[in-house]
């Protein structure tokens, strides 16, 4: 294909899945596109471990990588999204993208690009990229705050905002990037549905670039090695669906103490909202090995032993591992007396992805399985 009708695609992510994502699916299309990529929303930028790992992926699919913060707080984050505004115009009249890709259309970034490609620059089209649960289970729309929201952000930044009730439901996004595109919502539905496929994470570069991500981790060899040595994978909520959750803390503390009885290996994965290194001191107490909470735990699926099992609840790495990893068994735990847990059952269970109520049955699968 000649570079005159190569793609021109702009990917901006935010989170280290939605980055995953963009890097699976720029180097499955590289022949058909041209590329660059802008590491948005970020807390941290110096010493950002993926935009590091970006800077030095010699495969890169990539002409160009930037990052942009999400550090402001108050006033001052309408300064820095200035700086950020102007910044993305420069990369917009360098690049001409015919293509802005993002996880959520309800990044004000994304939408003051559209906007400002249509007005100066020439047509251009919006992706949604799965970004998770979202895209299955939608947002829930809060009528009164979202519409105040709204109105201020077309005063603020201009009448080119929209609220949409959902993630990728405004009319800025054409085409929606799927994993599983017959589970998704009906807002999703609607746009031009394209299928995101699992052997694209499979491919040689993204395993390059899955490498040096965990490196910037301090994930070497040996560590890497004890990884696959692990038995059982236990994902911890976001500290907030913790406190929705009635017990929760006592109840993995008698499960943990139960799966060291037998012996079996048990690796931590906290949320990367949570404070600390183990907030709950599982590695003190029952030897676990704790993954760092910011490594997304997608980029350590390819590590994991096939025998060994992913113990979580309501969370969007249950399902990108059963899509990724779906010879690894995966199990989910909603407690029945949780009506937070219980919203989610059944678009867990859609996904085939064995739906029990406590840890105990968890226990009793792998005790059967370890005989």
């Amino acid at each position: 294909m000649s570079d005159a009708k190569k793609t021109r695609v702009l990917y901006l992510p935010s989170t280290p899945l939605n980055l995953l994502v963009s890097v699976a699916h720029a180097t499955a299309y590289n022949n058909e596109q041209d590329a660059q990529l802008v590491l948005i929303d970020q807390k941290s930028l110096n010493k950002n471990p993926y935009f590091s790992a970006l800077k030095e992926w010699g495969e890169s699919p990539f002409e160009q990588v930037d990052i942009l913060p999400g550090k402001a707080k108050g006033l001052h984050k309408l300064a820095e999204r200035k700086v950020n505004f102007s910044k993305l115009v420069n990369i917009a009249q360098s690049f001409k993208p015919n293509v802005i890709a993002v996880g959520s259309d309800r990044r004000v970034e994304f939408q003051f690009l559209m906007q400002y490609c249509r007005h100066k620059i020439g047509q251009v089209s919006g992706w949604y990229m799965d970004d998770g649960l979202y895209s299955y289970a939608g947002r829930p729309y809060k009528r009164i705050k979202d519409n105040v929201n709204g109105v201020l952000k077309k005063l603020v930044y201009g009448l080119w905002w929209q609220e949409p009730p959902t993630i990728g439901a405004s009319s800025w996004v054409e085409q929606a990037w799927l994993f599983s595109p017959i589970h998704a919502i009906s807002a999703l539905q609607q746009k031009k549905i394209a299928l995101i496929k699992p052997e694209w994470f499979d491919q040689r570069q993204v395993a390059n670039f899955s490498e040096r991500v965990l490196l910037q981790f301090g994930l070497d060899q040996a560590v890497k090695e004890s990884i696959q040595s692990v038995d059982l994978f236990l994902l911890i909520p976001h500290p907030n669906n913790i406190e929705k959750m009635t017990g929760y803390e006592k109840r993995i503390e008698l499960f943990l103490t139960a799966l060291s009885q037998l012996g079996l290996k048990v690796a931590i994965k906290y949320h990367p909202r949570s404070q600390g290194k183990d907030t709950l001191n599982l590695a003190e107490r029952y030897g676990a090995y704790v993954l760092p909470n910011n490594l997304a735990f997608e980029f350590v699926l390819p590590l994991i032993n096939r025998r060994a099992f992913i113990v979580g609840d309501v969370s969007t790495v249950l399902m990108t591992a059963r899509w990724l990893r779906p010879d690894v068994t995966t199990l989910a735990v909603l407690a029945e007396h949780d009506e937070f847990a219980q919203r989610f059952k059944s678009i867990i269970s859609s996904f085939e992805i064995p739906v029990l109520e406590s840890f105990d049955d968890v226990y009793i699968r792998i005790n059967s399985a370890h005989k």
